[in-house]
């Protein structure tokens, strides 16, 4: 006798509507003017003011602490905004990196001087960070990172090349993954490191691959 697999939707509390309501007439609002090309684009459309609007509804960094900048509500309410978000087709890029990947690591592992410094303004919709982690000729391969930093007097000294690193030319940092011990013929997998890094600095030259 066969048998049929079953997957029950999954039912959210009622007590979400609320917010799902809000979510979409602030959406109606938004999209008024959006193309069919910029709704196919949604979490790779870069619109800072549209990612500052949802932040100043306190839909960015939902879950983090108060003190952070956050609104230290339940992952199901966020859940809820990403999904209208995504559905509706709105431009999400300029807080997607920083909402979803930078600002957790930060609250996890970070110092609270960079706490205090970063996460406020990710979850104001007012600091973009795009990851630099693939390079030249390593692509997914990560353990095979050519780029070093090296410990100075004032702080690191990093050199190399990221590619792939999605609106490195539009935003304000970039969580770069560098080699600070060991080298890639040998225990590769070990001394990587991630840097916070100022796309303002001295040094850097950047050039996006406009697609």
């Amino acid at each position: 006798m066969s048998q049929a697999f079953h997957f029950p939707p999954l039912e959210l509390p009622d007590g979400l509507s609320g917010l799902r309501l809000d979510v979409r007439s602030f959406l109606a609002e938004a999209s008024e003017g959006w193309s069919g090309w910029d709704v196919g684009h949604s979490w790779t459309a870069f619109n800072r003011a549209f990612s500052k609007a949802v932040g100043e509804r306190g839909w960015i960094g939902m879950t983090w602490p108060t003190e952070y900048g956050g609104r230290q509500r339940s992952v199901l309410e966020r859940y809820v905004v990403v999904e209208e978000l995504l559905a509706a087709g709105a431009p999400v890029a300029a807080h997607w990196v920083g909402d979803r990947q930078t600002g957790p690591l930060i609250l996890r592992v970070g110092t609270e001087a960079q706490k205090k410094r970063f996460l406020p303004r990710i979850a104001a919709g007012d600091c973009a960070f795009c990851i630099g982690l693939s390079e030249p000729d390593s692509g997914s391969d990560l353990a095979s990172i050519r780029s070093q930093a090296t410990r100075i007097p004032d702080g690191w000294r990093l050199n190399g090349r990221k590619l792939w690193t999605s609106f490195a030319h539009e935003c304000d940092f970039m969580l770069g993954l560098f080699r600070t011990s060991g080298s890639r013929e040998l225990a590769k997998h070990e001394g990587l490191s991630q840097f916070l890094i100022d796309l303002r600095s001295d040094g850097l030259q950047i050039r996006p691959i406009v697609d």
